[in-house]
């Protein structure tokens, strides 16, 4: 069963348009299914479980710590959200500001993220035509918290460096769905990082017992990085330009899915 309103926030980078495609991918008899870098938990969040062992993960400590509150703090959570507006100056008091509890913060992270410009967190949403960016549904976001919260009851949570996530949990019947940054910036320019290991994350993954399934920007770099693998190409709508007046190849950003198992046949009967 698809839980599609379990999805909290809008995260750069994150799966929400291909979550489709990658869910009929997953292997149907894993033991445990983790996300090392977890993001909104697109993937994560759109079954109502993948397995008897589930956990996010992800480096990033508000995002760790979103939904760490949502799961054991989701009604203070609430009642510190459900007076916000979609006010600029609202806005800009939360972006300057400094706040001291778990609980703030979380607050201050999904005010921020939920009334911005494409969920950057950094421009205030301002939209002209519909209903979005600042002007979203208070109301929804305090539902989808309630779902999440259900959601979460058995996920554990972490907030490690891949490697180590990796090398902990990995055994025969593991799954890993891995969605790291990207080379190009997976569409969006703020994601595009030169820090990222790349070739480490590769390392790791090619001596698991486990099996793993990789999103990644379709690159040079990334097919020679992954060469032998099997891989998918997908395209999907580029979210930050899909607007009036962009030509399609800014529309489209063309991604790749890369797994150590058979993917192929599972896509060509899904598609």
């Amino acid at each position: 069963m698809t839980v599609d309103r379990k999805c909290l926030i809008n995260w750069v980078g994150g799966k929400r348009l291909l979550r489709k495609t990658i869910a009929p991918l997953i292997p149907k008899d894993i033991k445990s299914y983790i996300e090392p870098f977890g993001g909104g938990g697109w993937v994560l969040f759109y079954k109502d479980r993948w397995a008897d062992l589930e956990i996010y993960n992800d480096l990033d400590g508000r995002l760790v710590n979103l939904f760490r509150i949502v799961k054991y703090h989701p009604n203070a959570l609430k009642e510190e959200l459900k007076y916000l507006l979609g006010s600029r100056e609202m806005f800009f008091q939360f972006l300057n500001g400094t706040f001291i509890t778990d609980i703030q913060k979380a607050v201050q992270f999904l005010f921020l993220i939920t009334r911005s410009f494409g969920g950057r967190g950094d421009t205030f949403g301002t939209v002209k035509k519909s209903s979005g960016g600042a002007s979203k549904s208070q109301r929804n976001i305090l539902t989808k918290i309630d779902a999440i919260h259900e959601r979460l009851d058995k996920v554990m949570i972490e907030n490690r460096d891949f490697e180590k996530l990796i090398k902990q949990y990995d055994f025969e019947d593991a799954f890993f769905y891995c969605d790291p940054p990207y080379t190009s910036g997976c569409g969006y320019e703020v994601t595009s990082t030169t820090d990222f290991d790349h070739e480490r994350l590769r390392d790791v993954l090619k001596d698991i017992k486990g099996r793993f399934l990789l999103s990644y920007d379709d690159s040079p770099k990334v097919r020679e990085l992954y060469k032998g693998y099997e891989m998918i190409e997908v395209e999907r709508q580029n979210g930050i330009n899909n607007r009036e007046g962009t030509n399609r190849a800014n529309k489209v950003y063309k991604e790749l899915l890369i797994a150590n198992y058979p993917i192929k046949e599972l896509f060509n009967n899904t598609h």
